[in-house]
This record gives structure tokens, sequence and C-alpha cells, in this order.
């Protein structure tokens, strides 16, 4: 078995994989990741629900709720349009995908499905720990030593 260190470095390495996959999906030049793309259901012929993405550039703080300026909205559903656009925005920064990602990873039913491998690892690291007695303050002091001489040979 490897050690809890290895286990962390990995489970550390897949984090910053997933975090980098969900990073270049969510900051993708496409409709559905512009601050002003809307997602609106209606429901067609035969009792069909259909999805359109609408443009609210022109009205940013509407409320779909109660109506729209229909001379003040573009549909936008394709990644040709949105290559185009100068009024594209990303939804999110660095920081907001973050979030997103921790957020993802601290709901339970989330991380089970979508990272299979993170809870593995971490599985991993849990039971390691178990019955491993902590280091008294003396074996504490002296790996810190140890690894102060390490680090002055390099």
């Amino acid at each position: 078995m490897r050690s809890p260190g290895a286990v962390y470095r990995k489970l550390k390495e897949v984090k910053y994989f997933h975090f980098i996959d969900l990073y270049k999906r969510v900051m993708k030049r496409v409709p559905s990741n512009c601050k002003y793309n809307y997602q609106y259901r209606v429901i067609g012929d035969g009792g069909i629900e259909k999805e359109i993405r609408l443009c609210l550039l022109h009205q940013p703080e509407v409320d779909i709720k109660n109506g729209v300026f229909p001379h003040l909205v573009d549909i936008c559903e394709e990644a040709h349009q949105v290559s185009h656009c100068n009024g594209f925005i990303p939804k999110y920064n660095k920081e907001g995908v973050k979030k997103l990602f921790e957020e993802a990873l601290c709901n339970k039913n989330i991380r089970e499905k979508k990272y299979p491998d993170i809870c593995a690892l971490e599985w991993v690291l849990e039971r390691s720990v178990v019955g491993v007695v902590p280091l008294t303050w003396i074996q504490q002091l002296f790996y810190k030593i140890k690894k102060l001489i390490r680090r002055s040979s390099l």
C-alpha cells in the first residue's frame, strides 16, 4: 500500500485536473456560458417542451415573467453566433469557478456521481489514518530538523 503522503499528493493532482476540466468547460465561448444568455422553456405543439436561449444584453435587469421588449431580445443558441458577439461576458471568473467546484465537492451526491476517483482516494486516506499513533513533540521536532537539513543540503 502506498504511503498516505503519496495518496494525498495524488488526491491533490486529481482535484486539480478536475478543476481545470471544469474551468475549460465553463470558460468556453458558448451561449450557455454568457452572462446575458437566458434559457427560456416553451411548451410547443403537442405539449412538447422546448428550450430557447435568449440574449438579454440590452435588458440585463429584466424579469422574464413580467415580459420582455421583443425588439431588444435576440435568440442566441449556436456557438458561431457567440464567436462573433461583442457583448459576450463569461458568467464566471476564476474565483467563481473555484467556488462552483468546491460546492460540487461539498455535495455528497454530486461528488459520488461526478468524481468517484476523488471519493476513492479520500476513502484510502481515511483508512490509512485510522490506527496511526500521533507523534510526540520530540518526534515532530526530530522530523522538522531532518527536513531542514535536507533542504539546506540541496
